[in-house]
């Protein structure tokens, strides 16, 4: 029998814009990082058997939205063409995911059967791979909003599924600068698989505006509230049921866990919009009164601030949200870099509350827990 075709994944790397992003800021410095995860992904990729493609991910023209279906389909069909016959699945990975998953799973990854897809997190996807009716799945495919939706558009399209989302690392991916430190955290926690040589000096050299190092803000007092019997950590987002399963069974502490949005950006319906119960309290009082009732509920907060930015904005699609410079400048705490009010607010009456928060997006309240969880255990 003739041996199957390697698997083509196609490997995005940031958007080329008209210009780079302005040298120093928290974009800039995510975008650099983005490129050389996506190189090492590629390269690994490689290793374990798949052929891959670049994909640069083109900005938008003039003020045409991006649509990521459209743009996928037709780069799927295209790298098709030029691979010639025989090729039966089609894969696709955000160049910044996979980033501490093992080769076991990206073999995994690699393997669909026909009419399959396997995707890293099947209800919120940054890489997945399909076999099969490549054709029919890429039609399917055109009219998908987001990579996230993917599997599940496949899935409804007749298409089997498998979710690789309970491997360990497999929901971790880097969008923001705060998920580069803890990027960074994870290289000095045992177990991790390592990095990339030219990934770990990148972490090791890189400065944050005002010239700080890629470090997670409140490291040391949350991993005191993870550790003590007598404290309480307050948990608020998309919390997907193996980070809070890893809360229950390693965190010393009592839990309070808010859970909303899981699948905001994958499985809402046209026209739906994002709801908040903390948004809700927020637009009742203010930005600094919303603090100050979490404050009170324990004794730190880890808030995936973008459920708040989604339902302030009242769409889950990231350009009616702050800009990407206030939301990882808020995830560091320095509200002087945050121009959207409300934001700016929130940023800054956290700093000086009595009790530590730590803000950010999907990465921090999934695998981003348990990278937190391991340092307080391991005093890192």
């Amino acid at each position: 029998m003739a041996e199957r075709p390697a698997p083509l994944v196609l490997v995005t790397t940031p958007p080329t814009e008209p210009e780079e992003p302005e040298f120093g800021t928290h974009v800039a410095i995510a975008a650099h990082g983005q490129r050389l995860l996506a190189a090492e992904l590629s390269q690994r990729l490689g290793r374990v058997g798949a052929a891959v493609a670049s994909l640069p991910r083109a900005a938008p023209a003039n003020d045409v939205a991006f649509h990521w279906g459209r743009w996928f389909s037709a780069a799927g069909r295209a790298a098709l063409a030029g691979t010639g016959t025989g090729l039966d699945a089609l894969g696709y990975a955000s160049g910044s995911s996979l980033a501490l998953v093992d080769d076991g799973a990206l073999d995994g990854l690699l393997s669909p059967i026909a009419g399959e897809v396997v995707a890293n997190n099947r209800f919120s996807a940054d890489a997945f791979v399909f076999a099969g009716d490549l054709d029919a799945a890429l039609d399917r495919l055109t009219a998908c909003p987001s990579d996230n939706a993917a599997p599940r558009w496949l899935h409804d399209g007749g298409f089997a599924w498998r979710d690789l989302g309970e491997r360990p690392w497999a929901r971790f991916d880097v969008d923001t600068t705060l998920d580069l430190a803890l990027l960074r955290l994870a290289t000095r926690l045992s177990g991790i698989r390592p990095l990339d040589a030219s990934v770990l000096g990148f972490l090791e050299m890189a400065r944050l505006p005002g010239g700080d190092a890629l470090e997670v803000p409140e490291l040391e007092r949350i991993g005191e509230v993870i550790r003590s019997r007598f404290a309480e950590l307050v948990v608020a987002g998309r919390v997907p049921a193996s980070a809070w399963k890893a809360l229950e069974a390693d965190a010393a502490c009592r839990v309070r866990c808010v859970v909303e949005e899981r699948g905001m950006r994958s499985t809402r319906a046209p026209g739906q919009v994002p709801r908040s119960i903390l948004a809700a309290l927020m637009a009742r009082s203010s930005p600094a009164d919303l603090i100050a009732e979490l404050a009170m509920l324990g004794d730190a907060v880890i808030l995936d601030t973008r459920v708040l930015m989604a339902s302030v904005a009242r769409s889950s699609d990231t350009a009616a949200w702050p800009p990407a410079e206030d939301r990882f400048a808020s995830d560091f705490g320095d509200h002087r870099r945050v121009e959207t009010p409300w934001l700016r607010e929130f940023t800054e009456a956290a700093s000086s509350a009595s009790v530590p928060f730590l803000f950010g997006g999907h990465a921090l309240v999934s695998d981003g827990l348990r990278l937190i969880m391991a340092a307080a255990w391991q005093g890192r």
